[in-house]
């Protein structure tokens, strides 16, 4: 079980994952879980995070590496590398399939189960003079993650991090992509908010990774260390503060006529504003009584 959030941001790309992977028992225990970093960096010239089997995972990884040196990322033409990519990680998925389906019906071996063969990927690669982020779904289809909706999330955590990203987005960057400084905040914010609400699954650490492009055009991938995060835990805590002394301050009210103590006056309310919804029509309350069952009434006097 896993999460994985990526970010594109105006001059960057963000990825968040939370820790350990959970291995499936087959002996009906409870799940064991072991250190697996979700988001590798590819051959210094991408950033590749995996959410699904651990095995499948480092396949893609090597095979996306292979499929990258014989191109050139930043000057191949932008279908040609989606296809490379697509069919760089989609291979190992093809290769395990086929292993599974020729093991089915042997001594030894049922049906195969879908935690080994699904996975969901993503990639954050330059193309070009920009980066680009691009998610690959278990049907092995990519599509890239745009302006209009700047994050993506997979793996099983994506139920509590969708809304909550977009509920970050709505307060934080709103219709244009964020900097790098809230795109950290808001992939760090989101895996730990899945985490806290999804304890059985997820766990600590937080891995994040940072794609920056420079304005000389250089591309730096950088992985924040403990020092990073904890500064970035500081400001969500922050805000968190914020929100919660806004929510909880008592709204203010003007006193009727001037009458009232201390001499505060009366606050002037705005006329609201005329609107284009029809009045909504009063719906009187309704409430049913229950009689008691009377046992002299039977079936035939319906």
């Amino acid at each position: 079980m896993s999460l994985i959030v990526g970010i594109r941001c105006a001059d960057s790309v963000v990825l968040a994952a939370s820790g350990p992977e959970t291995m499936p028992s087959e002996d009906g225990l409870a799940p064991a879980r072991q250190w697996a970093k979700k988001v590798r960096v590819i051959g210094g010239r991408a950033v590749l995070g995996v959410s699904g089997h651990d095995g499948l995972a480092q396949e893609m990884a090597l095979s996306l590496e292979r499929s990258l040196d014989e191109i050139v990322p930043s000057d191949t033409p932008e279908d040609l590398l989606r296809s490379t990519i697509r069919d760089a990680l989609a291979a190992p998925i093809q290769r395990t399939v086929a292993i599974h389906r020729t093991l089915q019906g042997l001594p030894g071996y049922g049906i195969t189960s879908n935690e080994y063969v699904l996975s969901q990927s993503m990639v954050a690669i330059p193309v070009g003079d920009s980066l680009r982020l691009y998610v690959q779904d278990p049907e092995c289809s990519l599509t890239e993650v745009t302006d209009e909706l700047s994050f993506a999330a997979i793996g099983s955590g994506r139920a509590v991090a969708d809304p909550f990203l977009s509920f970050l987005r709505e307060v934080t960057w709103a219709d244009r992509p964020p900097n790098q400084a809230r795109g950290e905040l808001a992939a760090y914010w989101t895996v730990r908010h899945a985490i806290d609400n999804n304890p059985t699954h997820l766990t600590y650490p937080i891995q994040l990774i940072v794609m920056a492009q420079r304005s000389d055009g250089t591309i730096d991938v950088i992985e924040r260390g403990d020092r990073e995060m904890a500064a970035i835990a500081q400001v969500m805590e922050s805000n968190l503060d914020s929100i919660r002394k806004n929510f909880l301050a008592e709204p203010r009210r003007g006193s009727g006529g001037g009458g009232g103590s201390g001499g505060s006056s009366a606050t002037t309310q705005k006329p609201s504003a005329p609107s284009d919804k029809p009045p909504r029509k009063r719906v009187p309350e309704v409430r049913l009584k229950l009689e008691p069952p009377d046992p002299s009434r039977g079936p035939s006097s319906w």
